[in-house]
């Protein structure tokens, strides 16, 4: 196949990029920069959303929307902003140039978040679930929704890539937590009972891969391992594995006065499960988290 990734240039983009070069696939890289193409990658075309259409996809079987603002840093209200435009209209753009481009893709996986299901406590949420409430959670539904869009062409297939906390070497979440857990600061936060959805980068890239070469997989996918952990226990086992010690548990309050509403991301509690990806044939290669953990020492 030929793919092209938006996004392409960063932690989880450039770790599928790799994977699918090395699976026989031909890879372009979407950029808002002109500039040389990784060397697991044919192509870079540019990303300009003051044209129209934004992306050339001509000749491209499939798309893997990635691209999108961090959702870390404090939640300015202009930072908010900037999450929702990085994602809604640049997703918009994606679909409004795969119905422009007659030899363009017909397969479109984008990014979504397990954000979408909001603060919902104990409940096991299979991809039946309903969406909750709550900044992010509006977001995804918007960013699914304008996804969505891309079914309207004949042929189409669109898969919905519901990402939990991604670990791997190079990302945003384990470098921070190895480096927290080995000064010993890492605590419990809040009462520690929030289901935490994670998922190991090598499953993250082989899960889109599997999604993309399997033309019956469509509609949304939980990126995230078979059995996620709170809160407490991810912070027993991290400690354990790194063999150091935890520090007094963080409590909820600290949180919300240090980080504002961005303290959500990480109080809020969602008891995601892959059921779709299971379903589907796909096996994981890293289930338990004690033992992903212990791969990436």
């Amino acid at each position: 196949m030929r793919i092209g990734i938006t996004g392409g240039l960063g932690f989880i983009g450039a770790a599928v990029g790799r994977e699918a070069q090395q699976r026989g696939h031909e890879v372009i890289v979407f950029s808002r920069k002109p500039q040389s193409p990784p060397e697991w990658a044919v192509e870079c075309r540019v990303l300009d959303m003051t044209e129209k259409p934004a992306l050339n996809l001509g000749g491209l079987d499939a798309i893997v929307h990635l691209a999108g603002e961090s959702v870390m840093g404090y939640w300015t209200d202009a930072k908010k902003q900037r999450i929702r435009d990085s994602r809604i209209p640049v997703t918009e753009a994606v679909v409004e140039a795969m119905k422009a481009s007659p030899d363009g893709p017909k397969v479109l996986l984008c990014a979504s978040g397990t954000g979408a299901y909001g603060n919902r406590g104990d409940e096991v949420l299979t991809e039946k679930a309903p969406m909750g409430t709550g900044f992010l959670a509006d977001v995804c539904r918007d960013w699914e929704k304008a996804a969505n869009e891309a079914n309207q062409i004949p042929g189409a297939r669109v898969a919905l890539l519901r990402t939990g906390m991604v670990l791997g070497q190079g990302g945003a979440a384990w470098p921070m937590l190895k480096k927290i857990f080995s000064l010993r600061l890492g605590s419990r936060l809040g009462d520690g009972k929030q289901w935490v959805p994670w998922i190991h980068l090598v499953d993250e890239v082989g899960l889109i891969l599997h999604l993309l070469e399997n033309p019956a997989c469509e509609g949304p996918f939980n990126l995230s391992a078979p059995h996620p952990v709170t809160n407490a226990e991810m912070t027993q086992q991290i400690a354990s594995v790194l063999g150091t010690t935890t520090f007094i548990p963080t409590p909820a309050f600290g949180m919300k006065l240090l980080m504002g509403e961005l303290a959500s991301v990480v109080l809020e509690s969602q008891r995601a499960v892959p059921q779709a990806a299971l379903d589907s044939g796909y096996v994981f290669k890293h289930s338990q988290f004690r033992e992903a953990v212990a791969s990436l020492v």
